[in-house]
């Protein structure tokens, strides 16, 4: 029996036996019933942007330069909750009105960014945190509040890129950090030290050496990053290009008025007003099939195998609505969910008078326009100007990590109007259970959210059509199209470079030595008799060369969806193949229908690919490495300027410089569906 047909016939007679809080698997109601669409969306500057610091010893002509702290705060997210307990970035300068999302950054191409990273968290995680989880050392000190900051998305030196090892916290770092105990660096080039008043800081260099797109930075510490990422210890980081993006707005081809979204899923404590819950009990009935014989106790607190929340957040705030003018939109998303895939379609409310107007109706809103992947915009020699997703094409589905640039044309919609941003992803992706599934009238949950109120999974954000006050823009022009792709292909769509290496790779489904379930990579390379999947902490075996290009096949074994992050290269997606999971010996694989290529919405740089059950997806990228600068690194104690590199060079554990892939679904990633890449 697969796990996915298990779940399904388990999950109701299990969550009888469940209060409410109790629940472990699947998102039973819990959160409070908050009334939904009463609260504006947050702005870029209302999440407490990053402001560049001018003045002092890492100031510089030659790059931005900022100082972000990462805290413990409180941020109202609902008008009818009590604040919230969050960790999360914020200017080190800034000594209150700390928010939920904050230390947003806009870059420029091209222009560097170096932010000296300081840890002020308390000694107690805001969440029980697990101390089995692959990686997790019980003896340091800095179990609970160790942090390491990933540019997601970003061109970067790799110990600058914010890797599982590159963690650090009071009295303590992780055991790959280049200046503290990488002996082949001095003492002098250190760019993990404590300050004046013990606490550690990280400084990391940011190229920017790529086209402009929307990133995101959020905490990869190994072992944590589900908990941190969850409370809040992420934000956006959007690259802009003044050579390019102003002449397409100028043109009318692109809008001038630009809406960041992020999206997150929440759950709040019912026993605790106002504050966020994380499962941190593993019940077995959902997550396996038997036990193994002989195994241990299952730990507690412990890590779940996923988790979806019952709330929904855009950039910060539970449930809100902004105000948008009968004109294009240009919306930036980002699904930064833990685990949850978004299905995003505009579709009109089901009246104008609550609750029918936070509610949808089967109207259709306008479609979007993707004209953008992570990796910048699609390529125009297939889609001039951008895909059409939205509710008449196909709905914009969006993995956990996954960006997409899209328009959206309001003209057409009356002021007074509403619109919903509707999702119905099934959830887990492709499977589906309706337990993690909110909305009015389900009757699979215990407790069914009343119209107007969540909990609720399903309408995101609303948009209120109000009318023209700010000036229009140009006509748009009859004919259009996106600028080259930054950088061209490697293949034609659908092929690959002649005579680039192939690895054949392998997504696995698996067990630990308590009987959880865990989530695996795996290689055709023998690193043990009978291996398929891996552990992080096995042997490396993606070593590519720097500057080579190879063609990666990913044979996906498991029952579930998985969106695969590469973290330094983008990758072209060539293909995705049906293949017979059973007859899979990783030799000569048996494919089950002829190869399909990608989705014109995909065909642009990507960096965080989804890879579905039975299929081997197929991408190349070409592993170039970023230059190496000279720039001053202050110690924060003696205030002492010395130069340096950006890269110091190869690590003595691997050889190579070290970055990793895993899956984005962070429950995943730390249990232990991550491998290292190693770029020799």
């Amino acid at each position: 029996m697969k796990r996915r047909d298990f779940v399904k016939l388990t999950a109701m007679a299990s969550a009888a036996t469940l209060l409410p809080w109790q629940r472990v698997y699947a998102a039973f109601a819990q959160s409070p019933g908050m009334q939904k669409f009463i609260a504006p969306l947050r702005g870029l500057g209302q999440m407490a942007a990053a402001v560049p610091v001018t003045t002092g010893p890492g100031a510089s002509a030659g790059y931005d330069y900022y100082e972000i702290s990462v805290r413990q705060f409180m941020d109202q997210l609902h008008p009818s909750l009590p604040p919230t307990k969050l960790w999360g970035y914020s200017n080190t300068a800034q000594l209150s009105g700390y928010r939920h999302l904050g230390g947003a950054i806009v870059a420029q191409k091209d222009r560097p960014v170096r932010i000296r990273f300081r840890n002020e968290l308390p000694a107690a995680h805001i969440l029980p945190v697990d101390v089995t989880v692959p990686g997790v050392d019980p003896g340091t000190m800095a179990i609970h509040n160790r942090v390491s900051t990933h540019l997601h998305g970003g061109h970067v030196p790799w110990p600058s890129d914010g890797g599982p090892f590159h963690w650090f916290g009071p009295g303590d770092t992780g055991p790959l950090v280049p200046g503290v105990n990488d002996p082949t660096v001095g003492a002098s080039f250190s760019r993990w030290l404590p300050d004046t008043t013990g606490a550690m800081t990280a400084d990391n260099w940011y190229p920017n050496d790529q086209s402009a797109r929307l990133m995101w930075y959020h905490d990869h510490a190994m072992g944590i990053t589900r908990l941190n990422a969850y409370a809040g210890i992420a934000t956006a980081y959007l690259l802009t290009d003044p050579a390019v993006e102003p002449i397409l707005i100028g043109s009318g081809a692109l809008p001038s008025q630009q809406i960041p979204l992020v999206f997150q899923d929440k759950v709040f404590d019912p026993l605790k007003p106002g504050q966020l819950w994380y499962p941190n009990l593993y019940d077995q009935q959902f997550f396996m099939l038997m036990p193994p014989a002989g195994a241990p106790p299952v730990p507690s607190p412990s890590l779940v195998a996923e988790f979806w929340g019952d709330t929904m957040l855009v950039n910060g705030t539970a449930f809100p609505f902004v105000d948008v003018e009968p004109r294009r939109y240009r919306l930036r998303l980002l699904n930064a969910c833990n685990t949850r895939f978004l299905s995003l379609q505009l579709v009109m409310s089901a009246g104008k008078a609550f609750p029918a107007n936070a509610e949808p109706s089967t109207a259709a809103g306008p479609i979007m326009q993707q004209i953008g992947t992570e990796g910048g915009f699609l390529d125009p020699a297939v889609a001039p100007q951008g895909a059409l997703v939205g509710t008449a094409k196909a709905p914009l589905v969006l993995a956990p990590a996954e960006r997409a640039d899209v328009i959206v044309d309001f003209s057409k919609v009356k002021p007074g109007q509403f619109l919903i941003l509707y999702n119905n992803a099934p959830v887990p992706v492709p499977g589906g259970t309706p337990l993690a599934d909110f909305y009015p009238g389900n009757n699979k949950l215990a407790v069914p959210p009343l119209p107007g109120f969540g909990p609720n999974t399903r309408t995101v954000l609303q948009f209120r059509v109000v009318a023209a006050t700010t000036p229009a823009d140009p006509p748009v022009p009859a004919a259009w199209t996106l600028p080259p792709l930054d950088p061209p292909v490697l293949a034609p769509w659908g092929t690959v470079p002649a005579g680039a290496p192939v690895r054949d790779l392998t997504l696995n489904e698996a067990f630990d030595q308590f009987g959880r379930l865990t989530q695996l990579l795996g290689s055709n390379v023998a690193v043990a008799p009978g291996a398929v999947g891996l552990a992080y902490m096995d042997p490396a075996t993606e070593t590519p060369v720097a500057g080579a290009t190879e063609v990666w096949r990913i044979f996906n074994l498991t029952a579930d969806a998985h969106p695969i992050h590469f973290h330094l290269a983008n990758a072209q997606i060539v293909s995705r193949q049906p293949f017979s999971v059973k007859q899979f010996t990783g030799l000569n694989p048996s494919f089950t229908a002829k190869p399909v290529p990608p989705a014109p919405n995909e065909m642009g740089w990507k960096e965080t690919v989804v890879m579905f059950p039975g299929e081997c997806t197929t991408v190349v990228m070409r592993f170039d490495l970023p230059a190496n600068p000279t720039i001053p690194v202050t110690n924060p104690v003696t205030g002492v300027t010395t130069d340096t590199v950006a890269d110091p060079g190869v690590s003595p554990r691997t050889g190579g410089h070290e970055y990793v892939w895993h899956c984005h679904i962070l429950e995943h990633e730390e249990h232990d569906m991550m491998r290292p890449l190693i770029v020799g």
